[in-house]
């Protein structure tokens, strides 16, 4: 199995829109035929940051799923023109799961969908596996999701969780072989 990191920047102006589009028309479309919605969230801020993840069995299993969406005439005709006006940049992750309630379960109607917090690790060269066993790749309860980083960067790990770092201690990020670390906190996205 991976997952799909898709992170979206729009305008103010345009994220009502865009979210709502997503939501009324994007989600109707595809649904979970053409890769399973995870979760999505959103960003406040400057821009809008508009977050989703996608499951798949595989890369295979992504490519096929996109090519059938890309020859769907409603996603193509109703769905993307309008998107694209809306959306100022796109950036796309594939990860591995590696544990938490997302590899036992389905986070998109988690109890407490706000308040997530995504914690984004830079690890030095084949340091991730470590890392990762080091936030608790094996525990159910305690994260979201972690992920080891597919591309564009095999060296990095990604926590989803409703706390605060789950690694402050700059000693110990240092040990495991952290050079980054960031957080962002997400809401709710328009799809429950």
């Amino acid at each position: 199995m991976i997952h799909e990191l898709r992170e979206y920047t729009l305008d103010i102006d345009n994220a009502k829109a865009y979210l709502e589009l997503f939501r009324d028309v994007g989600m109707p479309i595809r649904g979970n035929e053409f890769g399973r919605l995870v979760g999505n969230w959103t960003v406040d801020g400057e821009n809008v940051k508009f977050v989703h993840i996608w499951e798949y069995e595989s890369l295979a299993d992504r490519a096929a799923k996109r090519a059938l969406l890309a020859q769907n005439k409603a996603w193509t005709g109703d769905f993307l023109p309008e998107a694209v006006k809306r959306v100022s940049t796109q950036f796309i992750t594939i990860m591995n799961p590696v544990g938490g309630q997302i590899v036992y379960g389905d986070l998109l109607h988690s109890p407490d969908p706000d308040g997530r917090m995504l914690h984004v690790f830079r690890c030095r060269l084949g340091k991730a596996p470590r890392v990762a066993a080091a936030l608790g790749w094996d525990s159910k309860a305690k994260n979201d999701g972690i992920w080891i980083g597919e591309f564009p960067d095999p060296n990095s790990v990604y926590v989803l969780n409703g706390d605060a770092t789950p690694i402050a201690n700059t000693d110990e990020m240092d040990e495991l072989g952290v050079t980054y670390a960031a957080t962002r906190r997400f809401s709710a996205g328009p799809h429950r």
